[in-house]
C-alpha cells in the first residue's frame, strides 16, 4: 500500500489534512480528515498546527489568537493565559523537572552522580512540605515555617533496612535547612529558564546558619590517645574490620566515600602507594603508605577473604555502609566518655598530624587531594594541639642566655660602645 498526505485549504491558512493513495489490491482510495489545521510560523519555520476543531469559523478564532499571542510575546508582553498557568505551576511538579532533567547546575551543565543523590534526598522533606504550593507563591514566611516543620521532626523518612522498609521521624537543624532550602531554589531556577516561572521567589534569600555555628572537623578529630582508645574498645569486641576503617581513615586522610570502595588490586606495597578515586574533582589519585598504615594493611591483607578492603559483614561483594561505621564510632566514643568522632574528623586527624610534623599546608592539600588549597587547610581542617603548642612555647627565650651574650660578644658590642660614645659627646 502506498499513500501520499496533503492538506487542502478550506479558507486562508486553514487546511484540511487529505490522505490519498493505492491499497494493497490496487485500488485508489482517499481520506479526508475533519479536524482543521492553520499553516502559521513557530520557531522561525512554517508548519501546521491543529485547531481542534472541524469548524472553519473556530478555527479561524484560533488562527487569530495564536497570531495575536504571538506578536505580544514580540513586544514583551505577556499573555494572560501563560500568567495563570504560571501561576498554577506547584513545587511539586517543579521538584519532579528539576529531579527528572538530572539536577543541572546554574549553567544547565551536569553535576556529579553523587551530587545529584545527595539534592535528590534533600528535595524529599521539601515535596513533603511544599507540595502543593504554587511555586510562583513560595514565601519567605514559608521557609520560616518549613524550618520549624523540620525542627519539630515532622518529616517521616522512608529507607530500606537489609531489604526491609523502615520509617522514621527525622529532625533538620540550621544547616541541613539551609542545603534543602538551596536544592529547591535550584529546582525554581530550572523553572525559570524553561519558563515555568517568572522569577525565583527565593532569590537572595538569607541563610539560617552562620559562620560561628558551624562545627568543622576540626572539632570532632580524636587525639592520638582517643584513636587509640577508640581502636582498641573496637577490637576488643571482635571488631576488627570497624577499627581497621577507623585506623585507615586517619593514617590516609581520605574521605569515607573513598575508602569504601577501594579493591585490594589498588594497594601497591612495593610502591608504597595506594591509588584512589578521588571525589569532589580532587587531585592526587594515590595515597603515600607511611610505615603505621603499611603495618596495618598488612594485618588486614592476612585477615582478608574478597577483593574489598571494607567489605559489608552481610554481603562481601558490597563495600561497608558508612552510616553503620558512624554509628559504632559514636558508640564507642559514649562508652569511651570521649568527645565526638566522625569519618571526616578521622580525615583532620591526619592533618594534624602532618602539620605537627612539619609539612606545610600546601603539601598537606595535596597529600589529601583538596584542589582549593592551603586555604581550606588553615580555615578548616587546621588544628594544633595543645600539647604541641606548649612544647612549641616552650621554645621561647624573652632575654639572650649569658654565654650566647659572651659567644656573640665579637658581633653586639662594637654597637654597644659606639651607641654609649655617642651619648657621652652628647652629654
Amino acid at each position: 500500500m502506498t499513500s501520499k498526505t496533503r492538506f487542502e485549504t478550506v479558507g486562508p491558512c486553514l487546511a484540511r489534512k487529505v490522505v490519498e493513495g493505492v491499497d494493497d489490491q490496487g485500488k485508489p482510495f482517499r481520506y479526508e480528515g475533519q479536524t482543521i489545521y492553520a499553516r502559521v510560523r513557530d520557531k522561525g519555520r512554517l508548519t501546521w498546527k491543529s485547531t481542534e476543531t472541524d469548524k472553519a469559523k473556530d478555527a479561524g478564532k484560533w488562527l487569530r489568537k495564536w497570531k495575536r499571542e504571538k506578536w505580544m510575546l514580540a513586544n514583551g508582553i505577556e499573555p494572560e493565559g501563560v500568567t495563570l498557568q504560571r501561576q498554577r505551576v506547584t513545587v511539586a511538579e517543579i521538584v519532579d523537572t528539576y529531579t527528572e532533567a538530572g539536577c543541572p547546575n546554574k549553567k544547565n551543565k551536569p553535576k556529579k552522580p553523587q551530587t545529584v543523590e545527595d539534592e535528590k534526598r534533600r528535595l524529599r522533606p521539601v515535596r513533603s512540605f511544599f507540595g502543593d504550593t504554587p511555586g510562583a507563591g513560595v514565601t519567605l514566611h514559608d521557609c520560616d515555617k518549613y524550618r520549624q516543620w523540620r525542627k519539630d521532626g515532622r518529616f517521616v523518612a522512608t529507607f530500606n533496612v537489609r531489604g526491609h522498609e523502615q520509617k522514621r521521624p527525622t529532625r533538620g537543624g540550621n544547616r541541613a535547612v539551609d542545603l534543602e532550602l538551596q536544592s529547591l531554589s535550584n529546582a525554581l531556577t530550572l523553572a525559570v529558564r524553561r519558563g515555568l516561572l517568572k522569577v525565583n521567589p527565593l532569590l537572595g534569600r538569607g541563610r539560617y546558619t552562620s559562620a560561628e555555628d558551624v562545627r568543622h572537623c576540626r572539632e570532632v578529630a580524636p587525639t592520638p590517645e582517643g584513636l587509640q582508645a577508640l581502636t582498641g574498645w573496637l577490637r576488643g569486641r571482635n571488631e576488627a574490620a570497624v577499627a581497621d576503617l577507623a585506623q585507615f581513615l586517619a593514617y590516609t586522610g581520605l574521605r569515607i566515600g573513598e575508602a569504601l570502595p577501594l579493591t585490594w588490586d589498588k594497594v601497591n606495597l612495593g610502591e608504597g602507594l595506594v591509588n584512589v578515586q578521588r571525589e569532589k574533582r580532587g587531585v592526587n589519585p594515590w595515597v603515600a603508605i607511611t610505615p603505621e598504615l603499611e603495618t596495618l594493611l598488612r594485618e588486614m591483607m592476612a585477615r582478608a577473604t574478597g577483593e574489598l578492603l571494607f567489605p559489608s559483614p552481610f554481603d562481601a561483594s558490597k563495600p561497608r555502609d558508612a552510616s553503620a561505621f558512624r554509628h559504632r564510632l559514636n558508640a564507642a566514643t559514649k562508652k569511651l566518655k570521649l568527645p565526638h568522632v566522625t569519618p571526616h574528623g578521622l580525615r583532620s586527624y591526619f592533618v594534624t598530624q602532618a602539620r605537627q610534623s612539619g609539612l606545610t599546608d600546601a603539601e598537606i592539600a595535596m597529600l589529601i587531594g583538596d584542589k582549593t588549597g592551603p586555604a581550606l587547610i588553615a580555615s578548616t581542617y587546621g588544628d594544633l594541639r595543645q600539647d604541641h603548642l606548649l612544647a612549641q612555647a616552650r621554645r621561647i627565650r624573652h632575654t639572650v642566655a649569658p654565654a650566647e651574650s659572651s659567644h656573640n660578644g665579637s658581633h653586639t658590642m662594637p654597637d654597644d660602645k659606639r651607641a654609649s660614645r655617642v651619648v657621652s659627646a652628647r652629654v
